[in-house]
């Protein structure tokens, strides 16, 4: 009898030990789904930043490019030299806590807040997709007359 139930429980684990095998790809697709960047990223634009050699879009905002020109009543300004300003002030050796959106595109998290709404609340980029908390930071910003909107 002894023999019997070593047998089945030697067979037993053998089963089900094997059949958990097909399932720790699903494990690791989740780990690779989820990818964080944690580290100190170096500011690209106003809203682009480098890590590890890569440069990435903030996820939700777009910011001008550093030689972009625009243009308050009839006389121009660097503006992306402005927004690229901004965002390395609020980052500059700072660790960031990014999530892979995409291959290319991050949301960044700098003390906990979403550094897309930073920049865009505080004017220096637009919102690139329909959400709340995007819209309510993008309103905020042209009705103060922050970053890139000319005050009325």
């Amino acid at each position: 009898m002894r023999y019997n139930l070593t047998n089945f429980a030697l067979i037993f684990s053998i089963f089900f030990c094997g059949y958990g095998l097909p399932f720790t790809g699903v494990a690791e697709d989740l780990k690779k789904e989820s990818k964080q960047l944690i580290g100190i990223f170096k500011v690209v634009d106003g809203s682009s930043l480098s890590f590890d050699g890569k440069i990435y879009k903030l996820y939700g905002a777009q910011g001008p490019a550093s030689h972009q020109k625009c243009k308050k009543g009839a006389l121009p300004w660097l503006c992306g030299a402005a927004a690229k300003k901004f965002l390395l002030q609020k980052t500059d050796g700072l660790v960031l806590r990014c999530g892979l959106r995409e291959a290319t595109v991050v949301q960044c998290f700098l003390k906990g807040r979403d550094l897309s709404l930073v920049i865009i609340r505080a004017g220096w980029a637009v919102a690139t997709i329909e959400s709340k908390a995007h819209k309510k930071a993008e309103d905020y910003a042209r009705k103060k007359g922050l970053g890139l909107w000319p005050k009325k």
